[in-house]
């Protein structure tokens, strides 16, 4: 079964960020955790399960829960790094794992390192409320992490053109918002800047705003506090028998259809 990334519940049993010394050694044993440790400098031997790793800066070491491991830094090149022992579980309380190799090589990414500083100082203050706080920037680090090895368009996402295009649209797409006005922002022509922006998202212009769209009016719907003609005048659409029609393409039911489903 596919793991679904949205319902993954992290609880972090202990954070440090490691800043060795020569004899620094992990004892070998069975961790009862997952551990996920971004190395950020420095050199060290991993034994993991019936293997040995050396891993250096840049490169993320993910241990399953129940495995065998110990540990030993290069005393030339004194290891630095961000290292947690999570538990994660679904939704449902079932103990589950993150589909990442045991080492892989990740290089430098700032908003890790950062995300890892905030970690740092909230879990050392331990002001009120702080186990949540955490358990929220551990979050952010597993997207990054997963974004980072699983999602093959990441690097097309990261073109600064497409970043500020996804900002304002989120902002705008309620407007009358046209591919020539978009590449118009950023001086392309409107061809290049579809085909850009198709490769990026993995779909058109017209469909990504459409997407958005609808989104937004389920989400309104489903609150019962619009009619539907509000609905279709807050997510761009004039026509209401369009947007009916539109909307039951895509969703598979009429608009009308949808009520609030409220927890008491």
């Amino acid at each position: 079964m596919d793991l679904d990334f949205n319902n993954i519940i992290p609880e972090l049993h202990y954070y440090i960020h490691r800043k060795k010394t020569p004899n620094w050694k992990i004892e070998g044993g069975i961790t009862p955790f997952v551990d996920l440790t971004y190395v950020v400098g420095g050199k060290a031997t991993y034994i993991i399960g019936d293997q040995d790793y050396t891993v250096r800066k840049g490169d993320l070491i993910c241990i399953p829960k129940s495995t065998y491991r110990a540990a030993f830094t290069d005393p030339v090149h004194l290891i630095e790094c961000y290292s947690s022992n999570l538990f994660l579980r679904s939704q449902y309380g079932e103990d589950t794992t993150l589909p990442l190799p045991i080492i892989s090589h990740i290089g430098n990414i700032p908003e890790l390192v950062t995300h890892f500083h905030e970690m740092h100082n909230e879990w050392l203050q331990r002001d009120f409320g702080y186990m949540m706080k955490v358990r929220s920037i551990l979050c952010l680090i597993l997207y990054e992490v997963l974004n980072l090895e699983l999602n093959e368009n990441h690097d097309k996402k990261s073109d600064p053109r497409i970043k500020n295009s996804i900002v304002h649209i989120s902002q705008h797409y309620c407007e009358s918002i046209t591919i020539e006005t978009m590449a118009e922002m950023f001086h392309l022509h409107p061809v290049y800047y579809g085909n850009l922006f198709r490769k990026a998202m993995g779909m058109t212009f017209k469909q990504y705003i459409t997407n958005l769209r609808l989104n937004n009016a389920e989400n309104m719907l489903k609150s019962g506090e619009y009619s539907v003609g509000e609905v279709a005048l807050a997510c761009g659409y004039s026509d209401i028998f369009y947007f009916s029609r539109l909307f039951k393409k895509n969703r598979g039911i009429c608009p009308s259809e949808l009520f609030y489903c409220g927890v008491e």
